[in-house]
């Protein structure tokens, strides 16, 4: 016994020694002054053996609890949502998503506003399915209330065994009453680039996250697509939360020729950096345009900014998310993990995005759905109009659509007609994977195609 207490106070001098780093006060052990040091070190061995003698609740004073919840307090008290001590089991995931796979809903979460908060649904996934958007704030779990819950509690919560599946209240900007969604977990495989080619001519890039393998598909598509005639690209980040900063930087580095990247600046000289475009990694001048919205953020962010402020491209869509820094990962002695705000990254311009984001060249807004709208919507299943025309019409004609939304009119649901083909192609694509791109519905993507024709038109007069 005598022999687990003095480990536990070994363990707690160590706790202790973060907590002061942490707070800025490991100036008074380099500078000497050891005795308040060592005074605050005292108080919290006695506080704990206060607790662990005398409150009344034994259960709840095991030691292993104690020094989690100081851990957990030392960590609330930066007041920094991206700072997260990850568990053992918590830890392994994280080093499995980043090889491209890992288990849960497909959505990627943060704390904003003191509430979890959907950064990014990841695309064909369950939660992209049934409709979670970036912003959406996570209110309940399974009825619990996410009230002070860590991005940790909540991914706790949200991933669970395959198959199973359990119930997200969000509260969604712009809509009056919360919304329900009751999603199948699943095993996520993550597939991070995606490419096809758009009227012949366009390479269409939709790069969801950044792993360990998604430079390398990205340099691999891009030769693919420029053999089939590819003169142009649009870069899709829309709702790309992030990932690893090396895999953002790589492909920065394949579309700009020279020029500063990124910035780096921390508390630590050794912790800055400036990265640096190289000339060999560069793909031919092929006009890009950049797709962004409001999960676009950290690593997207980076690529974006690098692209805009080197003037290699056009942005367009909705102002990002706004997450500027840079989180180290340390592993520690027990397989747990910490996740630690260690820096901030700056755009080559030198502007600092951090809760700011980044303005497109060309604002763009995604087609906006009202309150109203997703009670049509709700109205629309519960009454089956829209998988009955499905069965009716393989493919339909203008006439065909004007009768249905004639009929919606006659059982007085008002809907924007095009939402009603979003609701259709949703239908049609049921037992099948979606189609990468929807023109007639993604109105940003459009207005990319448009602007890269009237470039390509422009070009070829120029030539002959």
């Amino acid at each position: 016994m005598k022999n687990k207490e003095r480990l536990i106070w070994i363990f707690l001098v160590l706790v202790l020694l973060i907590i002061t780093t942490a707070s800025g006060l490991n100036n008074w052990i380099f500078a000497g002054d050891t005795e308040r040091t060592y005074e605050n070190l005292k108080l919290f061995n006695e506080i704990f053996n206060l607790l662990r003698t005398e409150y009344y609740d034994e259960s709840k004073v095991e030691p292993d609890r104690l020094i989690k919840g100081a851990v957990d307090g030392m960590i609330e008290s930066l007041e920094d949502p991206h700072t997260d001590y990850m568990s053992k089991e918590f830890f392994g995931e994280l080093q499995t998503e980043t090889r491209g796979e890992f288990g849960g809903v497909g959505i990627v979460i943060g704390v904003r506003d003191k509430w979890i908060t959907v950064i990014s649904p990841i695309a064909d996934t369950p939660a992209a399915r049934v409709g979670m958007k970036a912003g959406d704030k996570i209110i309940e779990i399974d009825g619990e209330s996410t009230e002070g819950f860590t991005t940790t509690d909540a991914v706790n919560m949200i991933r669970g065994e395959v198959g199973t599946s359990l119930t997200l209240t969000v509260k969604r900007e712009g809509v009056s009453q919360p919304l329900q969604f009751t999603i199948t977990r699943g095993v996520i495989k993550l597939e991070t680039v995606k490419s096809t080619i758009v009227d012949d001519h366009i390479g269409y890039f939709r790069i969801s996250q950044f792993s360990e393998p998604t430079a390398e598909a990205f340099r691999v598509q891009i030769g693919d697509l420029k053999s089939q005639g590819m003169d142009s690209i649009i870069l899709d980040l829309r709702n790309n939360p992030g990932g690893l900063l090396s895999s953002a930087i790589e492909i920065a580095d394949m579309l700009l020729i020279d020029g500063n990247i990124v910035s780096i600046k921390g508390r630590n000289k050794s912790q800055s950096q400036v990265y640096k475009a190289h000339e060999r990694t560069y793909i031919p001048d092929l006009p890009i345009i950049v797709l962004v919205n409001k999960g676009s953020a950290s690593g997207s962010e980076i690529l974006a900014g690098a692209i805009k402020d080197n003037k290699r491209g056009i942005l367009v869509g909705e102002t990002t998310f706004g997450k500027g820094s840079v989180q180290t990962v340390r592993e520690l002695p027990d397989g747990s993990g910490i996740k630690i705000t260690t820096a901030l990254y700056y755009t080559p311009s030198g502007a600092s995005i951090h809760e700011v984001g980044i303005e497109p060249d060309e604002v763009v807004k995604d087609v906006e759905v009202t309150q109203e709208e997703i009670d049509a919507i709700k109205k629309l299943e519960e009454l089956g109009i829209i998988k009955t025309f499905v069965q009716e019409h393989e493919s339909y004609t203008d006439a065909d659509f004007e009768t249905l939304m004639n009929q919606l009119a006659q059982n007085s649901i008002e809907i924007k007609p095009i939402i009603v083909r979003r609701l259709i192609k949703n239908e049609q694509e049921a037992d099948r994977m979606p189609d990468l791109i929807d023109l007639d519905y993604d109105v940003q993507l459009k207005h990319a195609v448009n602007m890269l024709k009237s470039v390509n038109r422009l070009l070829k007069t120029k030539v002959s």
